[in-house]
């Protein structure tokens, strides 16, 4: 094994060893390794199917990539309550990413300061040890860009085939990789038709395999293949809440790039001098690479005036090794003869990140920051068990997403809880004693979105019922008594 493979070997267990270290100190500090109700939903979506046999419930919303490869390991009890299962899988999209940015810089020894600067990012570190999709969309977008780079400077078919591998997968990961796999598309067409090479158009559109797959998906379950687009819970839905501090046209994009200074630093700005001089020398191949790595990021600033836009830096943070790759580029040119030793280059990158490094503090010391929840969490966890030890082995009826926190925090298995999921639901909703043993009652009467959920429901939604419907609390009442109450909810069982 040569010396660079040994590299790539040791960097990639490194990082998945970090990854793992710190999914378990985030147990030991919150309880669980959450960062969000997103990765709650990441971990109850594959334990769904596991206890099912059924596919269907990967759903149409999230593609399924990470869903598929956690359905092992959510068997498992402990790393299911835990958010260990995540963990393990994030760990290794960690370890890849690495990987594939030293292959990328390419630099032999000095190229070990870009993955470097990656693992000393906070938010690498949280989103590494979560079961959360943006860790594997910047691995395959490494990787893409890594080949994609390797295709236009050889020409070669199989670094092609690659890099529509890595899109492909990327893809059913996560919708930012869709529009950077529709651009290298392009490029294919186009460099492949003025080459003369005519057979080769026919690989063109395989970058976009997994996207197809994906729309097939959705037309299969629900006849509509854009269903993920407009879902009635879809993310147009969650966006309705009023008083969102980044929903007004003049916010929005400082919004955007005060995430990118919450993820990077100041390293936008030797990125955009680097992204500049690449423009005026025509270095076509280095700047299609960072331009996929950078997609997400421009990605979410394009959305920046609608309703799909969401002030959280997740949807930025997969854009930072785009940055450290320019910054490292423009440092290595800077720094000459210097930028041979690999502590010279890893000191520039880390002190354009020292300013943003307040920001990281505070999410590890108080666990709240646009987009991670570790106190809400944990929070949540404390009640949630109370609860679950009070059902037992009995059946509940959850109207919200909290069915999915009280099953994987709670520990209770899914085939006990009535949510959206089941085709009795609205029939649950409008009489729940009559298939389920208890209610539980989300604490939201003052909610914004609250009438949203009893128009999706059909006017069947039963906590809107229970607070503004008098006929049918007094109903409700007549079969239920309360028998826990904690700060977000309220736990009815059914009268002997």
């Amino acid at each position: 094994m040569g010396i660079i493979r040994r590299q790539e070997l040791l960097m990639f267990s490194g990082a998945f060893l970090a990854e793992l270290l710190f999914g378990l100190l985030m147990v030991l500090t919150w309880g669980t390794a959450f960062c969000s109700g997103d990765a709650i939903y990441h971990q109850y979506i594959p334990r769904l199917v596991a206890e099912t046999g059924d596919l269907r419930h990967l759903g149409v919303l999230w593609p399924p990539f990470l869903h598929v490869l956690l359905i092992p390991l959510v068997r498992h009890d402990f790393l299911y309550t835990t958010g260990l299962a995540g963990t393990v899988v994030s760990a290794l999209a960690t370890g890849l990413a690495c990987v594939f940015l030293y292959r990328l810089v390419g630099d032999g020894e000095p190229g070990l300061a870009a993955p470097f600067v990656l693992m000393c990012n906070v938010f690498t570190l949280i989103h590494g040890a979560t079961s959360m999709m943006e860790q594997w969309a910047m691995a395959f977008l490494l990787a893409a860009a890594y080949y994609l780079r390797r295709y236009l400077a050889s020409g070669r078919a199989a670094d092609f085939l690659k890099c529509s591998a890595a899109f492909c997968l990327g893809c059913l990961t996560r919708y930012e990789v869709w529009p950077p796999a529709a651009l290298v598309v392009l490029t294919c067409l186009i460099k492949e038709a003025r080459s003369g090479r005519r057979a080769r158009l026919l690989l063109s559109p395989l970058p976009l395999l997994g996207s197809a797959s994906w729309l097939g998906w959705n037309y299969y379950l629900t006849g509509d293949p854009l269903m993920f687009l407009h879902h009635p819970l879809g993310p147009q839905f969650w966006n309705r809440v009023p008083g969102r501090w980044y929903a007004s046209p003049y916010l929005a994009l400082p919004a955007a790039l005060a995430m990118i200074y919450s993820a990077s630093g100041l390293m936008l700005v030797p990125a955009i001098r680097e992204a500049r001089g690449l423009l005026r020398a025509k270095e076509l191949p280095t700047l299609l690479a960072a331009g996929v790595l950078l997609s997400p990021a421009l990605f979410h600033m394009a959305l920046a005036p609608t309703i799909f836009f969401f002030g959280s830096l997740r949807y930025f943070y997969v854009s930072v090794p785009g940055l450290i790759y320019l910054a490292y580029l423009y440092y290595r040119e800077k720094l000459g003869q210097e930028a041979g030793k690999p502590r010279m280059l890893a000191k520039a990158l880390v002190m354009l990140m020292l300013p943003a490094y307040p920001l990281h503090a505070f999410t590890l010391a108080y666990g709240m920051f646009p987009g991670i929840y570790l106190r809400d969490v944990r929070e949540h966890m404390i009640e949630l068990r109370a609860i679950a030890a009070e059902i037992g082995d009995g059946t509940v009826l959850v109207g919200t997403d909290k069915a999915t926190w009280l099953s994987v925090l709670g520990g209770l298995s899914p085939s006990q809880i009535v949510n959206r999921d089941d085709d009795c639901f609205l029939e649950a909703m409008e009489e729940p004693w009559r298939y389920v043993d208890f209610v539980l009652i989300v604490r939201m009467a003052d909610h914004p979105l609250l009438p949203a959920f009893n128009e999706v429901y059909e006017g069947r939604f039963y906590i809107y019922r229970y607070y503004y419907d008098p006929s049918w609390r007094s109903e409700f009442l007549s079969h239920f008594e309360a028998v826990l109450a904690t700060k977000h909810y309220l736990l009815f069982a059914l009268r002997e």
